[in-house]
C-alpha cells in the first residue's frame, strides 16, 4: 500500500496574498478559507485533487526553501511564462544556480522559491 501526495503547505505572513499569486499563477481557486489558513486547487480536479495550502506563521522566511515547485509552461515559452508570473508579483531569486542552467530561479510575493522549466521532456 502507498500514500497518495494530496497537499502542499507553505508556511507565509499573508495567506490569501500568497494563494492569490499561485491563483493566477496555476490557474487555480480558492477552495477552503479560514483565519490564518487558505487552500487552494484545481476545481477541475475535485476535492481530490492536490491542494496548496498557505498557513500563516509568526517567523518570517530567513533561508532557502528545502522544497520547491517546478513550474512548465503549457502555452508559452519559458521567458514568456517568467514575464508573466513577474507582473503577478514574483521576483527573480539567486539560489547559487549556474547561468547555463536550463530552469528559471523564481520566488513567490514571500520569497518562497520555484522554478520556471524550459519546456517539455
Amino acid at each position: 500500500m502507498a500514500s497518495v501526495l494530496s497537499e502542499i503547505a507553505v508556511d507565509c505572513a499573508n495567506p490569501m496574498l500568497v494563494a492569490r499569486f499561485w491563483c493566477e499563477a496555476l490557474n487555480y481557486d480558492v477552495l477552503e478559507e479560514e483565519a490564518g489558513l487558505v487552500s487552494i486547487g484545481s476545481g477541475s480536479q475535485g476535492q481530490g485533487g492536490l491542494k496548496l495550502t498557505f498557513a500563516q506563521v509568526p517567523e518570517t522566511k530567513s533561508i532557502k526553501n528545502r522544497l520547491h515547485l517546478d513550474l512548465r509552461p503549457q502555452n508559452a515559452q519559458q521567458q514568456e511564462e517568467a514575464d508573466r508570473l513577474i507582473s503577478l508579483g514574483a521576483s527573480y531569486a539567486d539560489v547559487g544556480q549556474r547561468e547555463d542552467e536550463s530552469w528559471i530561479v523564481m520566488a513567490d510575493p514571500e520569497g518562497n522559491e520555484f522554478c520556471v522549466l524550459s519546456g517539455v521532456e
